[in-house]
Protein backbone atom coordinates (compact mmCIF):
# COMPACT_ATOMS: atom_id res chain seq x y z
CA UNK A 1 0.00 0.00 0.00
CA UNK A 2 2.83 2.19 0.77
CA UNK A 3 3.84 1.56 -2.99
CA UNK A 4 0.93 2.94 -4.28
CA UNK A 5 1.03 5.53 -2.22
CA UNK A 6 4.08 7.01 -3.37
CA UNK A 7 3.21 6.20 -6.74
CA UNK A 8 0.31 8.31 -6.43
CA UNK A 9 2.31 11.34 -5.05
CA UNK A 10 4.55 10.85 -8.01
CA UNK A 11 1.48 11.28 -10.18
CA UNK A 12 0.76 14.38 -8.50
CA UNK A 13 4.01 15.91 -9.46
CA UNK A 14 5.44 14.93 -5.80
CA UNK A 15 8.56 13.46 -6.68
CA UNK A 16 10.12 14.16 -3.07
CA UNK A 17 6.78 12.06 -1.88
CA UNK A 18 7.30 9.26 -4.45
CA UNK A 19 11.43 9.07 -2.73
CA UNK A 20 9.95 9.21 0.87
CA UNK A 21 9.48 5.15 0.52
CA UNK A 22 13.37 5.08 -0.47
CA UNK A 23 16.29 4.23 2.64
CA UNK A 24 18.80 6.22 3.07
CA UNK A 25 21.42 4.35 1.24
CA UNK A 26 18.98 2.73 -1.11
CA UNK A 27 20.72 1.01 -4.68
CA UNK A 28 18.67 2.06 -8.23
CA UNK A 29 19.72 -0.59 -10.51
CA UNK A 30 18.59 0.66 -14.45
CA UNK A 31 19.14 3.97 -14.11
CA UNK A 32 20.77 5.90 -17.60
CA UNK A 33 24.52 5.65 -16.72
CA UNK A 34 24.61 9.79 -16.59
CA UNK A 35 22.58 9.31 -13.51
CA UNK A 36 24.24 8.34 -9.87
CA UNK A 37 22.29 4.67 -9.15
CA UNK A 38 20.57 6.28 -5.73
CA UNK A 39 17.63 8.03 -4.71
CA UNK A 40 19.21 11.17 -5.43
CA UNK A 41 20.34 9.99 -9.29
CA UNK A 42 16.19 8.62 -9.01
CA UNK A 43 15.21 12.14 -8.26
CA UNK A 44 17.64 13.65 -10.95
CA UNK A 45 15.94 11.49 -13.65
CA UNK A 46 12.08 11.86 -12.48
CA UNK A 47 12.68 15.71 -11.91
CA UNK A 48 13.83 15.26 -15.92
CA UNK A 49 11.04 13.77 -16.74
CA UNK A 50 8.46 15.82 -14.97
CA UNK A 51 10.07 18.45 -17.11
CA UNK A 52 9.55 17.49 -20.44
CA UNK A 53 6.28 15.44 -19.51
CA UNK A 54 4.92 17.44 -17.33
CA UNK A 55 1.35 15.42 -17.56
CA UNK A 56 3.39 12.16 -16.61
CA UNK A 57 2.17 9.28 -14.58
CA UNK A 58 2.80 5.98 -13.37
CA UNK A 59 0.36 3.45 -14.47
CA UNK A 60 0.79 0.16 -12.17
CA UNK A 61 -1.05 -2.72 -14.18
CA UNK A 62 0.42 -5.42 -11.97
CA UNK A 63 2.20 -6.36 -8.84
CA UNK A 64 3.63 -9.85 -7.20
CA UNK A 65 4.81 -9.93 -3.72
CA UNK A 66 7.10 -12.08 -2.37
CA UNK A 67 8.72 -11.40 1.02
CA UNK A 68 10.68 -8.87 0.83
CA UNK A 69 10.43 -8.38 -2.92
CA UNK A 70 7.53 -6.80 -4.99
CA UNK A 71 7.61 -7.09 -8.70
CA UNK A 72 5.41 -4.43 -10.88
CA UNK A 73 4.52 -3.94 -13.98
CA UNK A 74 4.22 -0.50 -15.29
CA UNK A 75 2.73 1.76 -18.07
CA UNK A 76 3.82 5.63 -18.52
CA UNK A 77 2.52 8.34 -20.29
CA UNK A 78 2.62 11.88 -20.71
CA UNK A 79 2.80 14.64 -23.44
CA UNK A 80 6.03 15.69 -24.49
CA UNK A 81 6.63 19.29 -24.03
CA UNK A 82 9.88 19.19 -23.43
CA UNK A 83 13.34 18.03 -23.97
CA UNK A 84 13.93 14.34 -23.44
CA UNK A 85 16.68 12.43 -24.04
CA UNK A 86 17.97 15.53 -26.09
CA UNK A 87 14.96 15.03 -28.11
CA UNK A 88 12.90 18.46 -28.90
CA UNK A 89 9.46 18.68 -27.68
CA UNK A 90 6.42 16.71 -29.98
CA UNK A 91 3.50 17.29 -28.25
CA UNK A 92 3.15 13.63 -28.74
CA UNK A 93 1.72 11.44 -25.66
CA UNK A 94 4.35 8.99 -25.32
CA UNK A 95 3.63 5.26 -23.74
CA UNK A 96 6.31 3.21 -22.50
CA UNK A 97 6.21 -0.28 -20.07
CA UNK A 98 8.78 -1.05 -17.61
CA UNK A 99 9.24 -3.72 -14.97
CA UNK A 100 10.51 -2.96 -11.63
CA UNK A 101 11.68 -5.00 -9.09
CA UNK A 102 11.97 -3.65 -4.84
CA UNK A 103 13.48 -5.13 -2.21
CA UNK A 104 12.47 -3.51 1.21
CA UNK A 105 14.27 -3.62 5.04
CA UNK A 106 12.20 -4.49 7.84
CA UNK A 107 10.51 -0.82 7.86
CA UNK A 108 9.01 -1.33 5.06
CA UNK A 109 11.78 1.21 2.44
CA UNK A 110 12.80 0.32 -0.81
CA UNK A 111 16.94 -0.79 0.20
CA UNK A 112 17.37 -1.79 -3.82
CA UNK A 113 15.33 -1.58 -6.64
CA UNK A 114 16.08 -2.37 -10.35
CA UNK A 115 14.30 -1.09 -12.87
CA UNK A 116 13.77 -2.80 -16.58
CA UNK A 117 11.98 -0.02 -19.22
CA UNK A 118 11.49 -0.13 -23.00
CA UNK A 119 13.79 2.53 -23.82
CA UNK A 120 13.67 1.49 -27.15
CA UNK A 121 10.39 1.77 -27.34
CA UNK A 122 10.38 5.36 -26.26
CA UNK A 123 13.30 6.46 -28.17
CA UNK A 124 11.43 5.14 -31.03
CA UNK A 125 8.61 7.37 -30.42
CA UNK A 126 11.13 10.32 -30.11
CA UNK A 127 11.88 10.09 -33.22
CA UNK A 128 15.71 8.98 -32.47
CA UNK A 129 15.87 5.62 -33.85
Amino acid sequence: ARTLDAVAALNTGDVEGYLSIYAPGAVVHGLPEHVTPDASGHRQLLTDIRRALPDFRAHVEAVVADGDLLAARITYTGTHEGVLSGAPPTGKVLTWDAMTFRRFDDEGRVVERWIISDDLGLLHQLGLI
